[in-house]
């Protein structure tokens, strides 16, 4: 099921080009703006005397003034970025306080120079070092996760059908691979309760699978066996190599090898792998 409007926002957000810092010169315009914009966003993050002599003409408390309103803005842009990657923490934390702990966040080193694409990469773990709730700072996590699989790269996922009617080994030498916008794992109870009151399933489910097949992002239940699968099929994987990882330490090697290919199916079905 795709999850409705509530992530809505998080699609306004693009994805910046990064751009390589490089010296300044007069003779290159393309040249000096990445290595302006490089010398401003230094500046912006370890302050005024890190941007170079002679960077902008005019006298230095005029350059500092302007360099004042572009650090506001920046600093607007970011919390208005944070808000839209963040609705649902936003609205358990409240707005006030929401609002508190980002314009720490962006402050944090090297946040002023990250993307607006990136700006909420690590988020969870500043909520968590900041006192707030384990349900708080996953709920941050999950939404990350929902973001980072609307911007992972395109993949064609793989279907049953490709699979159906080959011989045995034939299948076992299959080799798949995590699809680059899914991904599965175990979430705090209440961020299984508020997505599982959107998403049948999730509210009683072990984990959640979120992938993106096609166009939406698709948020489902899922096992704990499946989040293991999926996790390692991270790199490529032939489905053999799978069946005997999940033959360890079995207690009963058949029921065990049965439950691997029913959530190797299910997660097929989600469109979490492709073939490598």
């Amino acid at each position: 099921m795709c999850l409705p409007s509530m992530f809505c926002s998080a699609k306004r957000l693009g994805q910046a080009r990064s751009s390589r810092p490089q010296r300044p010169g007069r003779n290159d315009p393309m040249r000096w703006l990445d290595g302006g914009q490089s010398a401003v966003m230094q500046a912006l993050d370890h302050g005024p005397a890190y941007l170079p002599e002679g960077l902008f003409a005019g006298l230095p408390e005029r350059v500092l003034a302007g360099m004042k309103v572009h650090a506001n803005t920046i600093s607007h842009a970011r919390l208005v970025a944070l808000e839209d990657t963040f609705p649902r923490t936003r609205d358990m934390l409240g707005h006030e306080s929401f609002n508190a702990l980002s314009r720490r966040f962006i402050v944090q080193p090297g946040r002023t120079a990250a993307a607006l694409g990136q700006i909420g990469a690590g988020f969870d773990a500043f909520l968590s070092d900041a006192g707030e709730s384990a349900g708080v700072a996953d709920m941050a996590r999950f939404e990350w996760c929902w973001l980072t699989s609307y911007h992972a790269a395109d993949a064609v996922p793989l279907k049953l059908e490709q699979l159906a009617g080959l011989a045995p080994e034939a299948l076992l030498d299959c080799v798949v691979q995590r699809h680059p916008a899914a991904c599965a794992g175990r979430f705090a109870p209440l961020v299984q309760r508020v997505i599982g009151a959107e998403v049948p399933g999730v509210a009683d489910a072990d984990a959640i699978l979120i992938a993106r097949p096609d166009a939406d992002v698709l948020v489902s239940p899922a096992s704990v066996l499946m989040a293991d699968v999926l996790a390692a099929a991270e790199n490529p994987v032939t489905i053999g190599n799978l069946l005997r990882q999940s033959r360890e330490c079995p207690d009963d090697a058949a029921a065990q090898a049965d439950a691997m290919m029913q959530s190797l199916a299910a997660i097929i079905t989600a469109g979490a792998l492709i073939a490598a």
